[in-house]
């Protein structure tokens, strides 16, 4: 099943100039002939899908039919821009992505705040399986996918086209959906635009959030934004040297934008009466005298001062506003060349530098030094050589390069970081000195041809990816130590006012509060590396590479003027993931005869490998059949219906864990233990690292070089581990956190069916239709040895002593599987009008739909600390997936938008005036309105003896009315300070396992739905011609003013939802803007 997008108010400029039947309006990336008629378009309209929309498998025009079209009268083409000058939506930020979401199925992917870009979850497919072109050059980000380039210049772009449903066999790439964006070209004529787009708070209204601040009652946040740039196209001319007018074109462009948006901020943060040891949480109606350690003191004296009691955390809430710079420049040229009537040239060039914005930035609110940076240094080159051998025989090559460079540096290497499991106070450094990024290089040649042959129009071609990446993965080389979300056991004497909750010596800390005050952490964990491998900015780094290889073969076959069946075969296959420097290794089990088994199993045996090989079997099976039919029922109506099966295949990224691992790099976690507290230090504590031995006694980096080392050298842990100790000042042995790959990893695949009609109403194009997919063997985290803090039931890879204590062995593993599964099924209809009758067009969709999963991501969101609604990809029982099975995270059950243009005819009503002054006038508008997104609720304490990793949840003893509309509209749960009455956390019951014995909780995973998001955007424009030339208008001047969040409606987010933390249940952000102001002005030319 085919969508096809294209800009509404080009479609609706074409309906007065191109007859029904004609492609003379389509555009075209293999000539310039088309993009001369159409050059005045601002593609960046609205991205009209229709879920059973027009077939994108028609071979584009030949060269020497777009030689014809190039031939028409001047007239015709871009120089009347008075008569066909249209202008975009309103859009926020020129973000042509932002029009995705205006299709049938498509929503932001909940999960895309862990990743580098912009994701779109399509037909309940994960946001990672989006595919992404220009020009038919792959733009996907070559380590996590999503998009590359969705800032590129609006004015530049000729036409979006987007697939989604039942993929023809040509498309691949693990693609859920497929979108092009093909870029403007050059004509005989000078042509082009200047733009400047300017926004500022004056015009603003206050966030709902802002009004809350006691401090600043009246207080709207800094926000400055300038968006200008230009476009530029033509013959190439050299004077004296070449005249390429007919023959060579050019079209450039450059887009600057500049950002200084102050965000509103709400965090928790200790009280007057905390910071002086008083905890009046721990025991209702008592209160706890806590010794405050001096190191503690020292941070409490660097938190703010809370100064919104009525806010989302009470007496604990401090309400600010963080400053937030993002600077990009980006720039693009491209040359056409005719090389004869029957081959075309084209290539061009990209260049995008994203400078921010910071991504933590309520952690600025505490000290600058603790934000993460974020930059992106994009470049994306292609040429394409198309070939028209006879009108029914063509041949097409492409070669294209992407990179992609988005890195997360931290500045501040002296802090460590100090984490709440409850969510007690927003983190302290939660960034930790971190520094993760990707420095992605994708090199692409595709080769197709295509030929027709009787009531057969067949393609087939090959392609070759090939990855050249570093990553870098230097996690927490401050330390983190974590408070609360496991059991830590006092210090010293802890009274209490009424007597009856004294705490003795060695007692368990009754909450995270009682653990920071007394300098007692559950946890601590860092990373380091030995002097042989990079430090610092560079520890954990490496250099992947990985080549794919994807053949396909399709077909359409009209049977008849009322049915026609399009087929196909793709085949992918992917080289596994090398290292350049053989610094790989993975943690494998086995059972007792060697032979590798599940991590899972029991009676597995772990061994840590280092070199590998391979790392991880190659997947052969990647065949993806397709098959669609069209069936014309009258002159007015069709019926389409198909399914598909498309491989996924193993993304960068998430999927590679098969380096910065031990001995590489060794990451350290120690847990609380009774008579064996942890250590606490408000400083970075530098590690020093023993050698690494083989389990024969041999110097395992001998050399010095990671080359050299004989492939498949298990690793003596125990060793090193006692060696370890040895150099720690405590001299405890502890075990080692450790990752690797299952081997009964495969890729992964989706399944697709679709069935709907299409009918032709009048003027008006309205589809209805079931689109359903299945995701086999997705990829996931699985954690065979259970979370932090494990007991020796939950542990089968840690050694214990009679006492229960870790003696060696393995921590915490975390291997790559495919064992997760997904479903998703939906109705989906679709309305459209682009024709000139009463001056309106439109657009409009609805998706009623349910996606079910068992985890929507791969990864949780790392570098955190936030306070807020916390996201866990980490199932609450590792050994019971199934358990997880509940709405995806980005599960929308309700979704409807609709964009509309409508010509104003002043001309007409206000026929005294001048015409200059009431013609060109259009009013544009786009209106989104989306059900809740689903929401777990966690305990926020580890409650069983499988460990700690924040996803225990409780049981749940009464049913919450969940809403907005009270007089506290942002208490969600409705009770306050009591929302928690409606859960029971167990602990301390019959049974139990782990320090708390406890069970883990009968409340399913993403039991509850958030808010639902309302939003109108307006823009009222006016385009003035400037300049007669003859009867043509030469130069055209357009106005704009455009409202975003028009009726300011408050758009919640979702609520905390840490049953023990502060503000459970209770909602700190909003899901959107306010109302937002921008005027602009530009020349088209």
């Amino acid at each position: 099943m085919q969508i096809r997008s294209s800009s509404l108010v080009q479609a609706f400029a074409r309906a007065s100039s191109t007859q029904p039947g004609s492609i003379a309006g389509c555009a075209d990336r293999t000539n310039p002939g088309p993009a001369t008629r159409w050059l005045t378009l601002l593609a960046t309209a609205l991205v009209a899908f229709s879920a059973f929309g027009q077939d994108q498998n028609k071979p584009d025009k030949p060269p020497v039919e777009a030689k014809k079209a190039a031939q028409e009268p001047i007239a015709a083409g871009g120089e009347q821009l008075s008569d066909k000058q249209v202008s975009a939506l309103p859009l926020n930020k020129r973000d042509f992505s932002q029009l995705l979401l205006l299709a049938a199925g498509t929503q932001t992917d909940t999960n895309g705040a862990a990743n580098f870009t912009q994701q779109f979850t399509i037909n309940g497919q994960r946001g990672s399986a989006t595919v992404f072109a220009m020009d038919g050059i792959d733009t996907t980000d070559p380590e996590m996918g999503g998009a590359t380039f969705s800032n590129f210049n609006v004015d530049a772009i000729q036409e979006i086209k987007s697939s989604a449903g039942v993929l023809p066999a040509e498309i691949g790439h693990g693609a859920a959906g497929y979108t092009e964006v093909l870029s403007k070209s050059g004509t005989n004529d000078l042509h082009g635009s200047v733009f400047e787009f300017l926004r500022n708070a004056v015009l603003d209204a206050r966030n709902f959030f802002d009004r809350r601040n006691v401090a600043q009652p009246g207080r709207i946040p800094p926000f400055v934004r300038n968006e200008f740039g230009f476009t530029n196209g033509g013959p190439l001319v050299l004077p004296g040297l070449y005249n390429g007018r007919n023959r060579t074109y050019y079209f450039g462009q450059y887009q600057g934008f500049r950002q200084v948006l102050g965000t509103t901020q709400m965090l928790p943060v200790p009280t007057v009466d905390e910071r002086s040891g008083l905890n009046t949480t721990a025991f209702p109606g008592d209160t706890l005298y806590v010794p405050v350690d001096p190191q503690i003191a020292k941070v409490l004296a660097r938190y703010p001062l809370p100064n919104d009691p009525q806010g989302p955390y009470g007496a604990r809430t401090y309400a600010t506003s963080s400053k937030v710079r993002t600077v990009t420049d980006q720039f693009s040229i491209r040359l056409d060349h005719r090389l004869s009537d029957k081959a075309q040239l084209f290539g061009r060039f990209n260049l995008n530098d994203v400078d921010g914005p910071q991504t933590n930035p309520g952690q600025l609110a505490i000290d600058p030094s603790f934000g993460i940076r974020f930059f992106d240094h994009q470049r994306n080159a292609g040429i394409s050589y198309i070939r028209t051998q006879s009108p029914n025989l063509i041949f097409e090559t492409y070669l294209g390069y992407v990179r992609s460079t988005p890195n997360f540096p931290t500045s501040n290497s002296t802090q460590p970081a100090l984490a709440f499991g409850d969510g007690l106070y927003e983190g302290f450094n939660s960034a930790a000195g971190s520094t993760i990024g990707s420095y992605g290089n994708l090199f692409q040649l595709r080769q197709n041809v295509a030929w027709t042959r009787g009531k057969h129009a067949w393609k087939a071609g090959g392609e070759i990816r090939v990855n050249r990446d570093t990553t870098v993965f230097g996690l927490s080389p401050n330390g983190t130590y974590m408070f609360g979300g496991g059991t830590a056991y006092a210090p010293a004497a802890i009274r209490s006012k009424s007597g009856s909750h004294d705490i003795a010596p060695g007692d368990p800390l009754p909450d995270s509060l009682t653990g920071f005050l007394t300098a007692t952490p559950f946890s601590y964990t860092i990373t380091a590396a030995p002097a042989l491998f990079g430090q610092g900015q560079r520890m954990g780094v490496a250099a992947i590479h990985r080549q794919a290889y994807n053949f396909f073969l399709q077909d359409r076959w009209t049977i008849s003027s009322r049915f026609a069946v399009s087929y196909g075969l793709r085949y992918e296959v992917n080289s596994t993931v090398t290292e350049g420097k053989q610094q790989v290794t993975g943690f494998i089990t086995e059972n007792a005869a060697g032979v590798k088994i599940h991590s899972m199993n029991l009676g597995a045996r772990g061994r840590l490998i280092v070199r590998p090989e391979p790392y991880y079997p190659i997947d052969w099976t990647g065949w993806g059949p397709r098959l669609a039919i069209d069936w014309n029922l009258d002159s007015k109506t069709v019926f389409r219906a198909g399914g598909s099966i498309t491989s996924q295949l193993m993304n960068l990224w998430q999927l590679n864990m098969v380096t910065a691992n031990l001995p590489i790099v060794v990451a350290p976690y120690a847990t609380a233990e009774r008579g064996r507290p942890l250590p606490f230090q408000n400083a970075v504590t530098r590690v020093t690292l023993p050698d690494a031995y083989s389990v024969s006694g041999q110097k395992i980096f001998a050399t010095g070089r990671s080359t050299d080392v004989t492939p498949n050298t298990e690793m003596d842990v125990l060793r090193f581990e006692r060696d370890l100790a040895a150099l720690s000042p405590d001299g405890q042995v502890r075990a080692l956190s450790v990752q690797g790959m299952s081997p009964d990893f495969r890729n992964g695949y989706i399944g697709t069916w679709t069935a709907g009609l299409e009918r032709k109403i009048h003027d008006i194009t309205a589809s209805l239709g079931y689109v359903a997919t299945t995701g086999i063997r997705l990829g996931c985290i699985e954690s065979p040895n259970g979370y932090p803090g494990a007991t020796p039931g939950f542990a089968p890879f840690t050694q214990f002593d009679s006492q229960g204590r870790a003696q060696g062995g393995f921590g915490p593993v975390w291997a790559v599987s495919s064992h997760s599964h997904s479903t998703y099924h939906s109705l989906q209809a679709a309305a459209s009008k682009t024709s000139l009758r009463a001056g309106l067009g439109f657009q409009a969709s609805y998706t009623y739909s349910k996606s079910i999963d068992d985890t929507s991501a791969v990864l949780g969101g790392f570098l955190g600390g936030a306070s807020g609604t916390q996201l866990q990809t980490s199932p609450q029982n590792p050994r019971d997936r199934a358990a997880e099975k509940g709405p995806s995270t980005f599960d929308i059950a309700h979704a409807f938008s609709l964009s509309a243009i409508q010509e104003l005819p002043l001309t007409r009503l206000l026929p005294a005036l001048p015409r200059r002054a009431t013609s060109g006038w259009q009013f544009l508008g786009m209106t989104s309105h989306m059900s809740g997104a689903p929401f777990s609720v966690y305990s926020g304490i580890q409650q069983t003896g499988v460990g700690s990793n924040n996803a225990d949840r409780p049981d749940a003893v009464g049913s919450p009315t969940l809403s907005t509309n009270r007089p506290v509209k942002e208490d969600y749960f409705g009770l306050g300070e009591k929302n928690s009455s409606y859960f029971s956390i167990p602990i301390n019951v019959p049974g139990g396992t782990g320090p708390n014995q406890g069970r883990f909780g009968t409340l399913g995973r993403n039991t509850f739905r958030g808010p639902a998001f309302h939003n109108f955007d307006f823009s009222l424009i006016k385009n003035t011609p400037i300049g007669p030339r003859g009867n043509a208008e030469r130069v055209a001047l357009q106005f704009r003013f455009e409202v975003f969040n028009a009726f300011n409606i408050t758009n919640f987010s979702l609520p905390s939802n840490l049953v023990l933390g502060p503000g459970f249940g209770i909602i700190s952000r909003t899901a959107g803007s306010s109302r937002q102001i921008q005027v602009s002005m530009k020349i088209v030319y």
